[in-house]
């Protein structure tokens, strides 16, 4: 069984030289053979939004790996499964086309229907994935460093739902319900099927607050890669001082997946006063005695903020519990429907949906 490996450094800019260097000298501390081989890169392409935003991976980190796998004579492919986009519309607005364009890269557009007989910690026996990791010698997983308002951070381990084809999304979205645990057990399923070789993070301008498409950016600097995601998002979670484990760690951990990994500090930056998700304050940071009534009372809710609605319907067609409707040019939440998921809040184009307790209505 191999070492569960970190090796993490600082960057302040999205710059091509340094950021080369970095990966390059990453890469020489695993023993993977990335020679003449076919590379599937997953970056975070939640929906169409330029770097800045800080949404999706940065396409200086994508091009700098790419570079380095090109000149390993390696045929590369990248792709994703966006949150409501098609995925060549996703990369032209975040701008990872040009990069895919420019160096030759082949784009994959995760909309076929691979099945996958599943046996892990999750209750269900079948996967259907959008592209098959298998027709690859690697998978690199590319995530970005943000919040996440339903699973709390979405980092290494998360970032493989995008395996997933989005009209199958919703669908487990609404199969797993209110249950996080439940959903974070799917999650390191479908992270397991996918088997990265390796997880480069992207956290040199991260996201924090509710994320993970309409938090704060911000800067924190950090470039990590690793062997083993479920390691890089417990080693995270501690870095960022989270008070208590994500589902997606508390389950990893429960599930003998998680290990003390070696560490390679190539100069780490210092992440100051990151801000969780406002809903980690009543879903995470609970006594479980306490949690259930807590929950009934203070736990936060979708909420439409009228002068920014568009009402573009994108909301109504991305709940899984069908939760949404516009009456009277009015957006109309039916919350006894409602499971919680925040997929409207998370794929709003206008960022007008945001999370509240019944107190802050």
């Amino acid at each position: 069984m191999m070492t569960p490996r970190i090796v993490a450094g600082s960057c302040d800019v999205y710059e091509m030289e340094p950021l080369k260097r970095f990966i390059a000298e990453a890469l020489a501390r695993f023993d993977a053979s990335l020679n003449n081989v076919r590379v599937l890169l997953k970056p975070n392409l939640l929906v169409g939004k330029p770097a800045a935003k800080a949404v999706n991976t940065h396409p200086v980190i994508i091009e700098a790996l790419a570079e380095i796998l090109l000149d390993h004579r390696c045929e590369v492919f990248i792709g994703d499964s966006p949150g409501y986009e098609s995925t060549e519309k996703a990369l032209e607005k975040s701008g990872i086309m040009n990069t895919a364009q420019k160096l030759g890269l082949k784009p994959v557009l995760f909309n076929k229907q691979i099945k996958k007989i599943n046996n892990g910690v999750s209750p269900y026996h079948e996967l259907v994935l959008g592209e098959d990791p298998l027709e690859y010698d690697a998978v690199i997983n590319l995530p970005k460093l943000k919040t996440h308002t339903m699973m709390g951070l979405t980092a290494g381990v998360k970032n493989t739902f995008g395996f997933i084809p989005s009209f199958e999304k919703g669908k487990w979205h609404l199969r797993c319900g209110k249950d996080k645990h439940l959903f974070a057990a799917l999650l390191i399923d479908i992270h397991r099927a996918v088997k990265p070789a390796l997880t480069l993070l992207d956290g040199i301008l991260a996201m924090d607050g509710d994320g993970p498409n309409h938090g704060r950016p911000r800067h924190a600097g950090l470039i990590a890669l690793t062997n083993d995601a479920f390691v890089l998002d417990a080693f995270l979670e501690k870095m960022l001082a989270f008070p208590i484990a994500t589902p997606v760690t508390d389950i990893a951990g429960r599930a003998g997946l998680l290990r003390e990994p070696e560490l390679i500090d190539l100069g780490m930056p210092e992440i100051k006063d990151f801000r969780m998700a406002s809903t980690m304050n009543i879903d995470f940071n609970l006594p479980s005695m306490v949690r259930g009534i807590a929950r009934h009372v203070f736990t936060r809710k979708p909420k439409c903020i009228t002068g920014k609605c568009k009402l573009c319907a994108t909301c109504v067609d991305v709940c899984p519990a069908g939760a949404l409707s516009i009456n009277d040019k009015k957006l109309i939440f039916d919350y006894r429907k409602c499971i919680r998921c925040y997929c409207c809040q998370e794929l709003c184009p206008a960022g007008a949906i945001v999370v509240k307790t019944n107190f802050e209505f």
